[in-house]
């Protein structure tokens, strides 16, 4: 789930595309909506195509991508086939809470569902629809404020007043946005169960369902996030839910993202990925410039290091309760362990990972800008310490 400082790579490789669909179709400007409306593109060697996320779906392995690619594997791996896929935007991120149903999201605020294990999809909105809701969310957050800066204790006032005046700066942004159309991407997605679920995006969008996706709520006045920050990672662990961002923003929950702790920054770069053990209570945050952090105590005490600091940290797994993998770009992959200093760089080599998961045979399989690869745990080679 993956995974990114003002923008990060899940975004920047989507501006990319476009930029260059721009500068290659001479005067004829490529809408989003347009590609909201054409189906992905369709790629005879979709085990190469550029890659951003993958997950399981029971034993099956699901991976999203670029040009509303989707791709799944019922051999861990080995073998994958291209799913039925309605849109043709950036994917980022993609969860199974079970084996059937899974969803997607990507560039434009687009969501997918899919009911029949990741062979086909259907579109349940996109940015259209979440712009709407954001601005309703703000015009309720700033009369909130209004209120309580009318009643509050003179000391108080100047400190609401900012807030007050936070709020509706980020209102003409989101009414910008709603004239401007679906041009904001999410970037992360985790289901609880088959009605519970969460959505993060740039510049701040957080979305909850409780009803299985037939409606959604936007969280806006649950978080800290008066500047628009934008949120990448979600990551779970047994007993506690985070959230990661731009410029260090770390924040805890223990109701399933209803509502949001902020914690303590102990790193100022962005976090372009996340993962936590959902057996314990080990999380892992990564991002720009080899940097990283850890807690093993949901979140109570935090350790931050830099690690190859030539490297953009985009994604993880744990190997174990403590020994974790991480990798990004350009081609870096370490392991390491949540209760040492220090990270190994390993003799695996994969250009720009984005997202890995360790299949049913006990294989790495990673995805990224080289599209699939599948590697036997057991032939990871440590180079040297860092």
């Amino acid at each position: 789930m993956k995974y990114m400082v003002l923008i990060g790579h899940r975004f920047l490789w989507g501006c990319l595309f476009l930029t260059l669909a721009l500068v290659m179709g001479s005067a004829k400007m490529v809408y989003a909506g347009d590609l909201l409306e054409q189906s992905a593109l369709s790629i005879n060697n979709p085990s190469k195509a550029v890659l951003i996320d993958v997950t399981l779906a029971g034993k099956r392995l699901v991976a999203v991508g670029e040009r509303g690619v989707i791709i799944y594997s019922d051999d861990n791996g080995r073998n994958w086939t291209q799913a039925q896929v309605p849109v043709r935007v950036t994917l980022t991120a993609v969860t199974f809470p079970n084996p059937d149903n899974g969803w997607a999201v990507g560039h434009d605020s687009v969501v997918l569902r899919s009911t029949d294990r990741g062979e086909s999809w259907q579109k349940v909105m996109d940015g259209c629809k979440i712009n709407l809701m954001m601005v309703a969310a703000m015009k309720v957050i700033i009369q909130e404020k209004r209120q309580q800066f009318e009643l509050a204790d003179a000391s108080k006032k100047l400190e609401l007043q900012y807030v007050v005046e936070d709020a509706e700066f980020n209102l003409k942004g989101f009414i910008q946005t709603e004239s401007e159309g679906p041009t904001k991407p999410l970037l992360d997605v985790m289901f609880f169960n088959s009605q519970d679920g969460l959505i993060i995006g740039a510049f701040g969008i957080i979305l909850s369902t409780h009803d299985g996706g037939r409606s959604w709520s936007a969280l806006l006045d649950r978080i800290e996030n008066q500047n628009g920050y934008h949120f990448y990672a979600l990551a779970r662990t047994r007993g506690a839910l985070f959230l990661f961002g731009e410029a260090g923003m770390m924040f805890r929950s223990h109701d399933n993202g209803e509502h949001w702790q902020t914690l303590e920054m102990v790193y100022e770069g962005s976090f372009f990925g996340a993962f936590g053990d959902l057996e314990g209570d080990c999380v892992v945050a990564c991002g720009l410039r080899g940097n990283m952090v850890s807690s093993c105590d949901e979140g109570q005490t935090w350790q931050h290091q830099q690690i190859g600091p030539q490297a953009s940290l985009n994604a993880g797994v744990f190997l174990d309760g403590r020994q974790y993998l991480l990798a990004g770009m350009p081609t870096a992959v370490f392991v390491g362990s949540v209760t040492e200093k220090g990270a190994c760089s390993v003799s695996t080599k994969f250009p720009g990972c984005m997202g890995g998961v360790i299949s049913g045979d006990q294989h790495l399989v990673m995805v990224g800008l080289g599209g699939v690869l599948r590697q036997d745990l057991k032939s990871i080679k440590v180079e040297e310490v860092n």
